[in-house]
């Protein structure tokens, strides 16, 4: 299967989780002229509760079924993807509804959250948000359909931020946060089961498939669980120990970070069904989705890395105190590409135990460091538990790609980091405003990336093959060809980009 069919529909993603986390910030940004962050510190515990809950009873269900619909669907076998769909489907409603009524029916409170509060954790689990409709985005991205992804990505952030922000403007102060996210999962949602329709058909759910999707499901299962646990225990334990003001300014730089994570874990994730379904050139390809991966986070990263306080600061005063923190989730990016492109490497090859000890070494730092080190500083002590979760991943990757043969090619990798790393810290020092740091730190790792090698013609070739046509392609490369040219040091050519 050609990279190019990978980068569109990984492009589809990014671009749906660009919109998402833009208009995500955009509607914290209006938000927080008419809530305080205690108030989404109470509301973002509320949404982590929610999916802690919903992470411990989902069987790994999704990664199960990332694994058996990208096989079908690499097959063309689409009997195989309607059954693996309604049996993984109707098997995660089942557990999420009896998790909801129980929560329903829980007469105290949980996790330091009220009866009151506790009850939207339950509806939020009810109507799919971290549960049940992950199936749904799975059958989608599974068969390279991400265009629908980003449409209900879109259209659940837009909605969620005009009637979101109409019920904080008409003074709900929580009960509108709280209602912005059950808006937006309700419309996901429904663009989903919409959307679904000539795709699947309705199957009997079969004691087979469930027993082939719990044996896929298993080796992510106990990782999932810690992930989800290492990602949202920083929010409910800061809110828990420090309370709503502390966990509402932390929560506001990880939504930041999330968005630059968004990158390696939507193309390398989705080289994840592609990869289940080929048969050979499964290394080639991760390496250079890796590769393609760190020429555009890095320069992204090492910008957030030198400029904290300008996507912060837009929020309030306020918000700028966690400029520190959004650096600490930060330094993650930088490891991400590598550990989530070798996890969907050895997934496709089907190494569940390798998938479980690298999910588990990734994960399990987290949990056990969150407690300690939120007690002892608070949400720079959530932030520095995160991220060590990828640098003990990174551990793990090293001492087990070579007995996969496996290579990381970390010469490129480091001189992928470094350029951009040089020119932020460079920016930093001359107190360069961000404005001309950002255009100094692009242009120059572009142009270096180019005569390094590092990004090839090859490699733009088939990524502008994969988002234009090629009547567009002809359009632009007369306006680009000077570009290119300088670029690679090559004399004008007819030939297209």
């Amino acid at each position: 299967m050609s990279l190019g069919r990978v980068i569109r529909s990984s492009l589809w993603l990014y671009v749906s989780g660009i919109t998402s986390n833009f208009l995500g910030y955009v509607y914290w940004l209006v938000a927080t002229r008419f809530v305080d962050a205690s108030t989404i510190g109470s509301a973002a515990a509320v949404v982590g509760a929610a999916s802690l809950i919903a992470g411990a009873f989902s069987l790994g269900l999704s990664s199960g079924a990332t694994r058996m619909l990208g096989r079908s669907a690499g097959r063309q076998d689409r009997e195989g993807i309607s059954a693996y769909f309604t049996t993984s489907f109707l098997m995660s409603l089942s557990v999420y509804g009896a998790v909801s009524v129980l929560l329903f029916l829980l007469p105290w409170g949980f996790m330091g959250l009220t009866r009151y509060e506790l009850l939207f954790v339950a509806a939020l689990i009810l109507i799919g948000s971290g549960s049940w409709g992950v199936i749904l985005s799975t059958l989608f991205s599974s068969t390279l359909r991400t265009e629908v992804n980003a449409t209900a990505s879109i259209l659940s952030g837009m909605l969620r931020l005009g009637l979101g922000v109409l019920l904080l403007y008409m003074g709900t102060g929580f009960l509108g946060v709280i209602w912005g996210y059950i808006i937006a999962a309700v419309v996901s949602e429904a663009v989903y089961v919409y959307r679904c329709r000539g795709l699947v058909s309705i199957r009997k759910p079969t004691k087979g498939h469930a027993k082939e999707l719990l044996l896929a499901s298993m080796p992510s299962y106990i990782p999932s669980i810690l992930s989800v646990a290492g990602t949202w225990m920083g929010v409910v334990g800061i809110y828990g120990l420090t309370g709503g003001e502390q966990a509402g300014t932390y929560y506001i730089a990880f939504m930041i970070a999330a968005l630059v994570y968004s990158l390696p874990l939507t193309l390398l994730g989705l080289m994840f069904p592609v990869l289940s379904g080929m048969e050979d050139g499964r290394k080639r390809a991760t390496s250079r989705s890796v590769k393609l991966t760190y020429a555009v986070i890095a320069p992204i990263s090492a910008l957030g890395l030198a400029y904290p306080w300008v996507p912060l600061g837009l929020l309030g005063a306020s918000y700028v105190s966690s400029a520190f923190v959004l650096q600490i989730l930060l330094l993650g990016t930088f490891v991400a590409p590598i550990t989530s492109g070798f996890g969907s490497l050895i997934y496709a090859y089907g190494r569940y135990k390798l998938v479980t000890v690298l999910g588990v070494v990734s994960n399990l730092p987290r949990v056990i460091l969150y407690l300690p080190l939120v007690a002892a500083w608070g949400d720079v002590g959530a932030a520095v538990s995160y991220v060590s979760g990828y640098f003990f991943a990174l551990g793990a990757v090293l001492i087990l790609s070579p007995k996969q043969g496996y290579k990381i090619g970390m010469k490129q990798i480091l001189s992928a980091l470094s350029i951009p790393l040089v020119l932020a810290f460079a920016s930093y020092l001359l107190r360069l405003h961000w404005v001309l740091g950002t255009a100094l730190v692009l242009s120059v790792s572009a142009l270096a990336y180019a005569r390094l090698g590092l990004i090839t013609r090859e490699d733009l070739r088939e990524v502008s093959a994969a988002v234009l046509s090629k009547r567009q392609l002809s359009a632009i490369y007369p306006y680009t060809r000077y570009i290119l040219s300088i670029l690679y040091r090559e004399q004008h050519t007819d030939e297209g980009a």
